[in-house]
């Protein structure tokens, strides 16, 4: 068991496009209302998650087809956005949605005024719905106005408002020793204090064909969350339900933790 786990109360949780999002059928139809159904009962539990959700761009993707990623992220995030309110309004949960761009987390008034909002809201027990705001946000000559993608932007949030715990749900059970698609004798690492700069050279740096992460990406998050201290969680989000198993403090997906 995973002692320190079931403790943690402020609690990042990351969830991939491919949870959200398929490529031939646009937003999966019951994703979001079993997502809203598990998290509204953490709530309950005295628990504060704080969701960042990737899937606006892939949503508006599958729904306009070949347009510019900003005017995808514009669509795609007034369709997540009223299935959120959908969802979570069946379970009498209120939420409160923010769009980031670095600079919200880069400068010190900015940073603050965000936490400040967090904290506020997770007080009043209203879930903070986070998403980069990929509609307007570009990078300029010399200045990084971008996230790298959502497992950046989640660990940035789990540090900027000291989460106890990031969890990133995915499409993977955890991490392996080698790619168990190409290897069935591929092991899943159960514990990680430290990561080995092998795994993230040979691991695919893209996951899918609506998403910017991968396998690389949350090698890198798992890292950085080492660095910071923060412990994490990558795990398969197909079924949100996993989320009571991790914090009950069982061994499901991969620790990171010192």
């Amino acid at each position: 068991m995973r002692e320190e786990i079931k403790k943690a109360t402020v609690i990042v949780i990351k969830v991939g496009t491919s949870l959200l999002v398929s490529p031939e059928t646009g937003i999966i139809e019951t994703a979001i209302p079993q997502l809203a159904s598990v998290l509204s009962e953490l709530i309950a539990m005295g628990k504060k998650p704080i969701l960042v959700s990737s899937g606006a761009v892939g949503a508006g993707v599958t729904e306009l087809g070949e347009v510019s990623k900003q005017t995808a992220a514009a669509v795609g995030q007034g369709l997540l956005t009223s299935l959120y309110e959908e969802a979570f309004n069946q379970q009498n949960q209120k939420i409160g949605q923010l769009l980031l761009s670095r600079e919200v987390l880069d400068f010190p008034k900015s940073q603050q005024a965000f936490v400040q909002t967090i904290h506020e809201l997770l007080d009043h027990q209203i879930l903070p719905i986070i998403n980069e705001n990929d509609a307007v946000t570009v990078d300029e000559e010399g200045h990084a106005a971008k996230f790298e993608d959502n497992d950046e932007l989640s660990l940035l949030v789990a540090e900027a408002v000291q989460a106890d715990l990031l969890v990133m749900l995915s499409d993977v059970n955890g991490l392996y020793s080698e790619n168990p698609l190409f290897n069935e004798q591929a092991t899943m690492f159960h514990q990680l204090s430290e990561i080995d700069q092998r795994l993230i050279e040979e691991a695919e740096p893209h996951s899918g064909t609506l998403s910017r992460g991968g396998i690389r990406s949350k090698l890198k998050t798992a890292t950085g969350a080492l660095t910071m201290n923060i412990s994490m969680v990558l795990a398969n989000g197909k079924s949100p339900r996993i989320l009571f198993d991790i914090l009950a403090g069982r061994e499901v997906g991969t620790l990171f933790k010192k």
